[in-house]
């Protein structure tokens, strides 16, 4: 498998780069026409990151992909169960780099701009809880991703691109619904990842200003562990069929 990952990094890492350094000149360029440093500017550069981590899920996918073809023409030497958690350790990967990226761009900032109000002071300690529940969540649709697709290209039919557009819709709000119904949440890492109790009145700065954060529901969590060792399951069942892509 970790042959697999390295072949495809190699194919990859002028599309990765590109994307990155894409990120780091916009970056560059909020700040620089940026009048003041605020929690404006802060926001912006959170979505930068959002994005660049969507583009190397992305990535991660397509090439799954492609993999399933070559996997079917026997072009590599791997098992069914290599090809499916081969994009998914690339995607860990992939978004690990973007998390080291953006805590470096954080490190800066602290650097130049100590007297920084609107930073918390239990930042570590909420973006870490903040991060895990993000890279769970992203797993987490990835993984959907790929079962819906794989079972759309399982099909031998017209239009399965959109059969499998149908079915991730379907599988993404059917186990929304059921996650709602049973344990009164949607996604856990979607539902609390950047939900925090807000202050009345003016916060205090620096050190003092803390950001509680909410409890998670371990109910839920294991529920969507179960969900995606049973998708990763099917789609090694469905990649052993010689799927058609």
């Amino acid at each position: 498998m970790l042959k697999l990952l390295k072949y495809d990094l190699k194919r990859r890492k002028e599309r990765i780069l590109v994307f990155i350094v894409i990120a780091l000149l916009a970056q560059a360029g909020l700040w620089i026409s940026s009048a003041q440093i605020d929690v404006n500017l802060a926001s912006l550069n959170l979505v930068i990151y959002c994005i660049l981590a969507i583009a190397m899920i992305f990535i991660a996918v397509t090439g799954y992909f492609r993999n399933l073809k070559s996997y079917q023409r026997r072009l590599l030497p791997v098992t069914a169960l290599q090809t499916v958690l081969s994009p998914m350790l690339l995607a860990l990967l992939l978004m690990g780099v973007v998390i080291l990226i953006g805590l470096a761009h954080l490190g800066i900032f602290k650097l130049l701009y100590t007297t920084a109000k609107f930073i918390p002071g239990n930042l570590q300690t909420v973006g870490f809880r903040a991060l895990l529940q993000s890279v769970w969540s992203s797993g987490f649709l990835m993984v959907m991703v790929m079962f819906s697709f794989t079972v759309a290209y399982s099909l031998r039919m017209k239009w399965r691109v959109w059969v499998g557009i149908a079915l991730l819709v379907l599988l993404q709000n059917g186990i929304g619904y059921l996650e709602k119904l049973l344990f009164n949440t949607y996604f856990i890492g979607l539902d609390n990842a950047f939900k925090f109790e807000i202050y009345n009145g003016e916060p205090q700065t620096g050190s003092e200003f803390t950001i509680p954060y909410l409890p998670i529901n371990p109910g839920a969590l294991l529920f969507e562990v179960a969900v995606v060792c049973l998708m990763i399951y099917g789609m090694v069942m469905l990649v052993r069929r010689r799927i058609e892509v």
